[in-house]
């Protein structure tokens, strides 16, 4: 899932109907309104749930990608559009869970230590990128890495595995059901705003 979705209800389009040219006012106020609220509930699961312990930002591709659109008139929509350039990855906001496997070798290679940069992105792609590295099997883990001098400490840069479960967030379930009250007011008040000047 990577995507939440709002509804005015099932009765909504029906009530404005029978309200005639003032219930056109109305549903164009809520349909503001609510493209404002989206906006508002998107911008609290960026700020609020893709840092911390929810989900770590690593390089920020995620967050970017996060909106909140109008798939309707009375329909809003949290999350991340199609064609991304975070598709392969967009479940991390639901609350799916994965099992990763390596696609074309036997491991998965997982960069640790000094593999990474201090924001967590992998400073090599694979162990092939690292000169002087080599393989070692501690307490039945396989790990890669390097070594300075010949008294030198190891230094571990990737572990390797065969699979990795991974469980997503459910920062974007939190995030929009936290802004409720937001994307109420956000259309309260533009029903204010349109229809207290009518």
């Amino acid at each position: 899932m990577n995507k939440v979705t709002l509804e005015m209800g099932p009765s909504f389009n029906q009530v404005a109907a029978e309200l005639g040219s003032m219930g056109s006012a109305l549903k164009a106020a809520c349909t503001a309104g609510l493209e404002k609220g989206v906006k508002i509930a998107a911008g609290n699961v960026i700020a609020n749930h893709l840092t911390g312990q929810s989900l770590k930002r690593r390089t920020g591709n995620l967050a970017r990608a996060v909106d909140g659109w109008l798939d309707s008139d009375t329909d809003g929509v949290v999350g991340v559009g199609e064609g991304t350039a975070v598709d392969k990855y967009a479940w991390l906001l639901g609350d799916e869970e994965k099992t990763i496997t390596p696609k074309n070798a036997k491991f998965l290679t997982i960069p640790i230590g000094e593999g990474l940069t201090p924001s967590g992105v992998a400073r090599y792609k694979s162990p092939r990128e690292v000169d002087g590295g080599f393989f070692i099997r501690s307490k039945g883990t396989l790990l890669f890495g390097y070594k300075r001098g010949k008294k030198g400490k190891f230094r571990p840069l990737f572990v390797l595995v065969k699979s990795v479960r991974v469980k997503g967030s459910g920062a974007l379930y939190e995030g929009v059901t936290e802004s409720m009250a937001d994307i109420s007011l956000a259309i309260e008040n533009e029903i204010d705003r349109q229809l207290g000047a009518a």
